[in-house]
């Protein structure tokens, strides 16, 4: 019987923690995310700004961009803003010079947080760790981030869901493609289908979700820099399983199996196609993002679907 992967090589990414590369990835996607699917915000409009008074958390924060983002948009030249703290498990990642007023935390988020913290939040932000975490680790997530929110605080998430992205024109390799990191997925016990997953989630926990799932649509999110960082993350994501294809416990082989052979060579074979089309714009990405609102109930409220 396989035993469980460690929480800290499920992360299919985990091969540039420490490489700028990484970081400007981490803060290209933000960008994309925030122009291309979210149209310049920050915070999701159901939630009321006005009410974010005391603290805004940010788990799996990478750089600290998103918080950079939050202190110069919504709280810039102002020093009686919310406090902004980020946590994250890799500290090389962290902007050396962030924003006035922006903590950053090493911190395993699958790990209860100090009980300082807890209770204190309006606003838990979490955004791409998709292909972080193993389903158990999600779950210790979700449970310690609603445990960081004040009763009526709200949980912001949004997550990379592969089985949502489409090319334009359709392919046979980009589908291949695709396949290949959903089986990733599924071999390091990523989470499953992440609206379904996402839902369970939350609705396990003392939380109401109130925004929508998959929001965005096709053509909103259908445009050049979408389906660029779309394209780099398919690849980097197949270089992943590339270099997981290559090792056995752990540790690089001396010599490649026969029978791994041509796994390995399609595998290349596919990244070397997602290159040629990005270089050549014939193919463009198109999808959504699954993102799902939750605000945690008063200690006076009933759970979610509980009669009252």
């Amino acid at each position: 019987m396989a035993s469980k992967p460690d929480q800290s090589d499920v992360y299919l990414l985990s091969y540039r923690r420490d490489d700028a590369q990484e970081d400007h990835r981490l803060n290209s996607q933000h960008d994309v995310i925030k122009h291309a699917i979210l149209e310049g915000q920050l915070v999701h409009p159901s939630i009321p700004v006005v009410e974010i008074t005391k603290a805004i958390a940010d788990l799996g924060c990478g750089t600290g961009i998103w918080l950079d983002d939050i202190k110069n948009m919504l709280f810039r030249g102002t020093d009686t803003g919310p406090r902004l703290v980020g946590f994250d498990m890799n500290p090389g990642a962290f902007n050396k010079t962030p924003a006035p007023g922006v903590q950053l935390i090493e911190h395993d988020c699958t790990k209860p947080f100090d009980d300082s913290y807890n209770g204190t939040f309006d606003l838990v932000n979490m955004r791409g760790l998709a292909y972080a975490l193993s389903i158990e680790g999600f779950s210790l997530v979700i449970k310690h981030a609603i445990r960081l929110l004040r009763p009526g605080g709200y949980l912001q998430w949004l997550e990379t869901e592969t089985r949502l992205f489409k090319a334009y024109p359709a392919t046979p390799r980009i589908s291949k493609a695709l396949a290949a990191i959903n089986l990733e997925r599924e071999q390091r016990e990523l989470a499953p289908y992440l609206p379904h997953f996402m839902l369970r989630e939350l609705l396990s926990q003392n939380s109401r979700p109130s925004g929508t799932l998959a929001e965005g649509s096709e053509t909103s999110t259908l445009n050049d820099r979408f389906s660029e960082i779309v394209l780099e993350s398919m690849k980097l994501l197949l270089n992943a399983s590339l270099v997981r294809a290559k090792s056995q416990d752990g540790h690089l082989t001396k010599e490649i199996q026969p029978d791994n052979q041509g796994r390995l060579e399609e595998i290349q074979a596919l990244m070397n196609y997602i290159d040629e089309v990005r270089k050549s714009g014939e193919v463009k990405m198109g999808g959504v993002f699954p993102q799902v609102i939750a605000r945690k109930l008063d200690d006076v409220l009933p759970k979610y679907g509980d009669s009252a």
